[in-house]
């Protein structure tokens, strides 16, 4: 049974590639350092993922290996199409889809539809900048549906502007 659940918006992505397309957008230097913080925070709290599943855009697979050179141990990462600007319907439809994992998870994708799941899961609303990363703590006792909101207890939200030294 999942115990731990992470939502994450990638990371600063850059704009000064003029004619990559959106899905092929790299991180910039912030975002790069800043997914690293986050990934270091995890792990110093002790929320660290053992599977990441991402969006495949640019951005979001260069924050998923940003995040896992923090963090010590094999990270398994699945990248899904799916996640690509998916609005929380369509997350929550392909995660339906999917066998719930065992081990602690991370969903990394895009605005809006990341701060909709964090809103879809904890019941707040709250500003969701790039790197921001929702910790959420199954519930003893709860329905064993794993989608279910009321399953899980918001925990901590991590936010790169507050790691910066």
């Amino acid at each position: 049974m999942l115990s731990r659940l992470l939502l994450m918006r990638h990371a600063k992505s850059s704009w000064s590639e003029g004619r990559v397309s959106d899905h092929d957008r790299p991180l910039n230097d912030r975002g790069r350092r800043a997914a690293t913080a986050v990934g270091a925070a995890l792990f110093a709290r002790g929320y660290a993922p053992d599977l990441i599943w991402s969006s495949d855009a640019k951005r979001t697979r260069e924050t998923a290996m940003n995040l896992i050179r923090a963090i010590p141990g094999a990270q398994t990462v699945n990248y899904t199409p799916k996640f690509y600007h998916a609005s929380v319907e369509t997350v929550l439809q392909a995660l339906g889809q999917q066998i719930e994992p065992d081990q602690p998870l991370m969903l990394l994708g895009h605005n809006p539809g990341w701060s909709e799941l964090h809103h879809y899961f904890t019941g707040q609303s709250h500003d969701y900048p790039t790197g921001a990363c929702t910790v959420l703590t199954r519930k003893p006792n709860s329905t064993p549906d794993w989608l279910d909101p009321s399953a899980w207890q918001f925990t901590d939200l991590i936010l790169p502007r507050d790691l910066e030294a």
